[in-house]
C-alpha cells in the first residue's frame, strides 16, 4: 500500500490544481508531510483517509489504484527528493522497472529510469565511503589504498591517461551524432568529451557542423574552450566576449562566463558574472549561479558569503519549486554546516 498512494496523491493533487501547502491546509497537517507521502517515504495516517477521498472527490479504493505511468512518476520523484533509499524501495523499484522494460509504451522510459536509479544508487554509496576513506587516511597516513578510496569517491582528478581518457564513450557519441545529425544537443556532450581529452582537432571540426545544424552561442563557447585547450588564452577569450556579444540577454551566457572565469580562477569576475546573470533568469529559476558563489566565497574563506548564498538558494527553491526532500533538505544542512563553522 505505502507503495502506490504517494504518487495517487501527488497525481491527484495536480489534477486539482492544488500545491502541497494547499492540500496540508486543508488537511491540517505540513507540507512537509505532504511531501513526504509524495516521495514514499512516509504514507498518511489512516485516519486521514475519508478527508483525502473527499478533497479529490475520489473513493477510498480509488486512491489506492495506480497505474504503471503513476508508478514510473513516483520512482523518478525518489530519485530525484530522497536522499537515500531504503532497500526495499530500491529492489521494489528496480524489479518494477525490468517488468516495465519490454513494454512498447513504457519500455524507453523505464529503461532510462533504470540507469537513473542504479546511478543513484552509486552516489548513495560514495557518500558512504567518503567518510569512511577520509577516516582511514588519517588513521593510516599515506596508505595509497586510502588515498584511491577517497578518489573513487570523491571523483579526484586521476592522472593516469587511460585511466582517465573517454575513447570509448567518445567513439558511443560518435555515433549518437552520425545516427542524429540534426539534434544540436547531441554536439554538446561529444564537444565535452573531446575538448576534455584535448582532441582539439576533432573538437573543430564537429564544433563547425554543430554551428551549420543551428547558430548559437555554443560555437563561439566551444570554440573558447578550444583554444583554451591549446594554450591560447587570449584567443579563447576572444572567443568567449563574442559570446555574450552574441546573446546578452539570455541569463545562461552569463552563468557560463561566470564558470569560465571560475575555472579560471578569476573568481571575481566570476561573482560578477553570476551575479549579473541571476536577474536574466525566468522562474522557476535554477540556483546554479548562488551554488557556484557560496562556492567561491568558501574558496576564500567567506563563510557569511557562503552563508548568504545558501539561504538565497533555500528560498528560491521554496518559492519557484513549491517543493520538499532533499532539494531542500541538502541546502538546509549545508546552512546548518556553515553556521557552526561561523560560531566556533
Amino acid at each position: 500500500m505505502n507503495i502506490d498512494i504517494g504518487a495517487k496523491i501527488k497525481t491527484l493533487r495536480q489534477a486539482n490544481s492544488m500545491t502541497q501547502e494547499q492540500l496540508a491546509q486543508q488537511l491540517g497537517v505540513s507540507a512537509q508531510a505532504v511531501s513526504k507521502w509524495e516521495s514514499g517515504a512516509n504514507m498518511p495516517d489512516i485516519q486521514l483517509l475519508p478527508d483525502l477521498s473527499m478533497i479529490f472527490g475520489v473513493t477510498i479504493d480509488e486512491l489506492f489504484a495506480m497505474t504503471d505511468e503513476c508508478r514510473m512518476e513516483r520512482v523518478e520523484h525518489m530519485i530525484e527528493d530522497v536522499r537515500f533509499l531504503s532497500e526495499g524501495d530500491f529492489r521494489q523499484s528496480e524489479r518494477f522497472l525490468k517488468d516495465c522494460q519490454n513494454k512498447e509504451s513504457l519500455g524507453a522510459q523505464a529503461t532510462l529510469l533504470l540507469a537513473m536509479l542504479y546511478n543513484k544508487r552509486a552516489k548513495e554509496y560514495h557518500q558512504l565511503a567518503k567518510p569512511l576513506a577520509r577516516e582511514a587516511l588519517q588513521r593510516i597516513p599515506g596508505k595509497k589504498d586510502a588515498h584511491n578510496a577517497i578518489f573513487d569517491a570523491e571523483n579526484g582528478p586521476y592522472q593516469d591517461w587511460n585511466m582517465v581518457n573517454h575513447c570509448e564513450l567518445i567513439a558511443f557519441y560518435q555515433e549518437v551524432v552520425e545516427a542524429h545529425p540534426e539534434d544540436i544537443r547531441n554536439y554538446f556532450w561529444l564537444l565535452d568529451l573531446l575538448i576534455a581529452d584535448n582532441r582539439t582537432e576533432e573538437a573543430r571540426a564537429y564544433a563547425e557542423r554543430m554551428k551549420d545544424v543551428e547558430y548559437s552561442y555554443h560555437y563561439e563557447m566551444y570554440m573558447g574552450y578550444i583554444c583554451k585547450a591549446e594554450c591560447d588564452l587570449p584567443q579563447a577569450l576572444d572567443w568567449w566576449q563574442k559570446m555574450t556579444q552574441h546573446s546578452p540577454e539570455k541569463w545562461v551566457v552569463w552563468a557560463e562566463y561566470g564558470d569560465i572565469m571560475a575555472k579560471l580562477c578569476r573568481y571575481e569576475e566570476a561573482i560578477e558574472y553570476y551575479k549579473k546573470a541571476m536577474p536574466l533568469r525566468p522562474k522557476p529559476r535554477f540556483i546554479d549561479c548562488e551554488d557556484a558563489v557560496s562556492q567561491i566565497c568558501l574558496i576564500r574563506g567567506d563563510v557569511e558569503g557562503a552563508l548568504e548564498m545558501q539561504q538565497q538558494m533555500l528560498q528560491i527553491t521554496k518559492e519557484d519549486w513549491a517543493t520538499e526532500g532533499e532539494a531542500v533538505d541538502s541546502i538546509v544542512r549545508e546552512i546548518k554546516r556553515l553556521e557552526a563553522m561561523i560560531q566556533k
